[in-house]
């Protein structure tokens, strides 16, 4: 595979959607890293100081599954809703009661009733605050850069969390468990907040802009793109959300096993640690790069694609001799697995982006999003019962693997059933989108 050959016109494209949606990529990482995400990537640090406070057991104080769920489930409403009103409206509207749930957390005395009704409430609200709006904001400004694009924005909860963890925790042992919430409220309210009021904006009528490819339809029909129930009932659609369920359910299961797995594969617990961390590392490569990649080879993203989440497979199957191999060879295994966790969110609004357009690509991405995170609620409790049941991680492992497989199989599918002889509805488009955009900027 060759380097596609990028022409003057091709940079000009990129470096104006940089200049004029550069500054929405920015605020749009910054908001999204320090708003709900920010709930579910602390969570871990409140469960024994709530343990401890409440002399509940580990599974009744765990609400992190109860919030990604909702946050992904409700995540087709916020699309929708992204896609009417705009998106820095929808993630404004998500915020305010985002924040006041959060205080009520710190504030309230907890009872289960109180603990579990304030989750799934910032679950319901978080979502309009969640990756959706915030990758549909971007989207209105990208086509040639978007993989880069939707990346960076994604690198946002990679890097907050770095300063949000030692606060957080900070808070909890000098003040108590309660404290915690209250930085996450001022996270979200003194750093996501302005940037969404004062770094986001969106391109007005972007909606109109790029209609999306219909197959051998005449370029007349192409005035209007296909509507959100159109495509729900294409098979291709759901062929490739089912890519996004799959890597999603192994990733998932990945992250909340993996110090577990490598310490009953006989790895100390110091070096377990350290491999653990690497994970993170993992994540923000695979967002950059996989973006990257996707930008640098748009005629063969579909390889692309399908290299990165078998290459991440064979990483997964390396997992299943840790302790027995070098442990250079399971921290590489373990990075390629989370590269494609990190790729995978690209890959995600990516495709989407350029095979429908932006009119419904909140509702639709978000569609794909909610399916994703019932499988990557349940599937960690799969490995769980496999390690019970058998005594070991082997066959859990060899699942994931084969989940990662499966995903590069149906975005392969995805690609061959696809339109012959049909380009991308922005590429089509692109030189009147531009003069319409000069008028709108």
């Amino acid at each position: 595979m060759s380097p596609v050959k990028k022409t003057v016109a091709d940079d000009d494209r990129e470096s104006t959607e940089w200049r004029r949606g550069g500054r929405t990529v920015l605020f749009s990482a910054i908001g999204y890293g320090s708003a709900a995400v920010l709930f579910v990537l602390t969570a871990s640090v409140f469960v024994k100081p709530t343990m401890q406070a409440t002399g509940w057991s580990t599974s009744e104080v765990l609400v992190s599954p109860i919030a990604i769920l909702l946050l992904t489930a409700c995540g087709p409403l916020a699309g929708r809703i992204a896609d009417q009103w705009g998106a820095r409206r929808t993630i404004v509207t998500g915020l305010v009661p985002y924040i006041v749930m959060l205080v009520l957390f710190a504030t309230l005395p907890i009872n289960k009733f109180t603990f579990y009704g304030l989750a799934v409430a910032i679950g319901i609200v978080g979502s309009f605050a969640y990756m959706v709006p915030f990758n549909r904001a971007v989207a209105s400004w990208f086509d040639k850069g978007a993989g880069k694009a939707f990346g960076l924005v994604g690198v946002g909860s990679a890097v907050t969390p770095l300063l949000a963890i030692p606060l957080v925790t900070l808070a909890i042992y000098n003040i108590g468990w309660q404290a915690g919430y209250l930085i996450l409220a001022g996270f979200a309210l003194l750093i996501s907040m302005p940037a969404v009021l004062f770094g986001i904006k969106e391109r007005p009528h972007d909606g109109e802009d790029v209609p999306v490819s219909r197959g051998s339809e005449s370029a007349a029909d192409l005035s209007t793109p296909l509507s959100v129930k159109a495509v729900l009932r294409t098979p291709r659609y759901w062929v490739f959300s089912s890519s996004i369920v799959a890597v999603t359910a192994a990733t998932t299961a990945f992250i909340a096993n993996l110090q577990p797995m490598l310490l009953d594969g006989g790895v100390s617990l110091a070096v377990a640690t350290t491999v653990t961390t690497l994970f993170s590392v993992g994540m923000v490569i695979g967002r950059l790069g996989g973006g990257a990649l996707l930008d640098i080879f748009p005629k063969h993203k579909v390889a692309v694609a399908v290299t990165i989440l078998l290459v991440a497979a064979l990483g997964a199957l390396s997992m299943t001799v840790a302790g027995s191999v070098p442990i250079a060879i399971t921290a590489i295994g373990v990075m390629l697995v989370a590269a494609s966790s990190g790729a995978e969110a690209d890959f995600g609004a990516y495709f989407l982006l350029k095979e429908y357009g932006r009119t419904n690509f909140g509702s639709l991405y978000a569609t794909a999003l909610a399916f994703s995170g019932i499988a990557g609620v349940s599937y960690p409790y799969v490995f769980s019962f496999i390690r019970d049941s058998t005594g070991s991680y082997f066959w859990a492992t060899i699942a994931g693997a084969g989940a990662l497989a499966l995903g590069a199989l149906a975005i392969l599918i995805f690609g061959l059933t696809g339109p012959r002889g049909s380009t991308n509805s922005s590429d089509r488009t692109q030189s009147s989108t531009d003069r319409d955009t000069v008028s709108a900027v």
